[in-house]
């Protein structure tokens, strides 16, 4: 937190933390007491960031899919902003406004038709994702925000995706918004924030972190006055604070490969399933002897149940503990109970002490909420 605010000091921005990348009420609790906002995409995520202290009015509602339910929600609450994706969405938004005769602050969300180098599920502004209004969309929704009664257009906002690592394609998108806010304003709205959204990479492995200066220094070149600057990061906060410690249950050999089964799996960290995602893993302590390249798994009944391949280790046995660096982001937030499996504790090291923050599920956790029909 320290180094984005370091890097952009020059900056009148803000940083809306994006709270699904670890909705831990003790982190959360953190960075609200620091001054930052959020940025949340679900009535939960918002119920956690109220919870947690951060004002309304330092909230952003993003999302592709809110429910009406939610809306109405995220204006009784008083956010920052609503993030409006669609036409659809923003026409409900103005039958809602009007419903409660309440003036409504929006933000357009904008997808720029960008692939910047990263997993293809996470380039949520490429042609093709789900995300935002395109060109011809986006100017028809200036058109009915230019008309609207009850709705105020506060910000322009983009998001290119997750794990990124080079500063040209913030330059380009950040000139697109710079673009489209001409487009507003000439027909006679006032944008008030820019919103770049987060995706700036951690070097889970190898490689450097995003340079913030560097992008700092080139929208300072290209900053409009009176504009705010809205960064969104949650990966780039938190990735790199967290760990997962796990025990070795089994060392084997199948078809000349050799394995180390340990007893965290992908409902414990979901990344490199989902995303080939590789993570550093490192024993607790060190036995003597040779390195040797093996595959990290899991106790989980399917093949992707890997959390690092090729992966070259000490000897181990049964009972060694492994850390598996950078979760902090995506971790415990994808974690699930798949195979009946509760989750683990989370604990939070502050000030040289540990602190419990979230219980060991039971196997009565998995249960809690089923409700078996009188006929059986």
């Amino acid at each position: 937190m320290q180094r984005f605010r370091k890097a952009f000091a020059g900056l009148p921005f803000k940083i809306h933390y994006a709270v699904k990348a670890n909705p831990s009420g003790t982190i959360l609790r953190l960075l609200a007491r620091e001054g930052l906002g959020a940025e949340v995409v679900s009535g939960g995520e918002l119920h956690r960031a109220l919870r947690a202290g951060f004002p309304s009015k330092e909230i952003l509602f993003t999302g592709v899919g809110k429910t009406r339910e939610e809306l109405l929600l995220a204006l009784e609450k008083g956010v920052k902003a609503i993030v409006v994706e669609s036409l659809a969405e923003l026409g409900l938004l103005q039958d809602i406004s009007r419903e409660m005769e309440k003036a409504t602050p929006v933000a357009l969300r904008v997808n720029p038709a960008l692939t910047p180098e990263t997993h293809p599920h996470l380039a949520t502004g490429r042609k093709g994702s789900k995300f935002g209004f395109d060109s011809g969309d986006v100017k028809e929704a200036l058109v009915s925000l230019a008309r609207a009664e009850r709705l105020h257009l506060l910000g322009l906002h983009l998001h290119l995706g997750s794990q990124i690592h080079h500063l040209e394609p913030y330059i380009v998108a950040w000139e697109y918004l710079l673009e489209l806010r001409h487009e507003a304003e000439v027909l006679g709205l006032e944008v008030e924030f820019l919103d770049l959204g987060g995706g700036f990479g951690i070097p889970y492995s190898e490689g450097q972190a995003f340079p913030l200066g560097e992008l700092a220094a080139a929208l300072q070149r290209r900053m409009p006055k009176g504009i705010e600057l809205v960064l969104e990061p949650g990966r780039a906060l938190v990735g790199d604070a967290g760990i997962l410690l796990t025990q070795v249950l089994y060392t084997k050999r199948v078809h000349g490969r050799r394995y180390v089964v340990v007893d965290a799996g992908m409902n414990d960290l979901l990344r490199p399933a989902l995303y080939g995602a590789r993570h550093r893993v490192v024993p607790v302590r060190n036995r003597a002897g040779p390195e040797e390249e093996v595959e990290v798994v899991g106790p989980i009944c399917e093949n992707a149940d890997v959390l690092a391949w090729s992966c070259s280790l000490p000897p181990l046995e049964s009972g060694d503990l492994l850390v598996v660096l950078d979760t902090g982001a995506y971790g415990a937030s994808m974690a699930s109970q798949y195979n009946s499996r509760p989750r683990p504790a989370e604990v939070i090291l502050y000030g040289g002490k540990a602190f419990l923050i979230r219980e060991r599920e039971t196997v009565e956790d998995l249960v809690r909420g089923e409700i078996i029909p009188e006929f059986l």
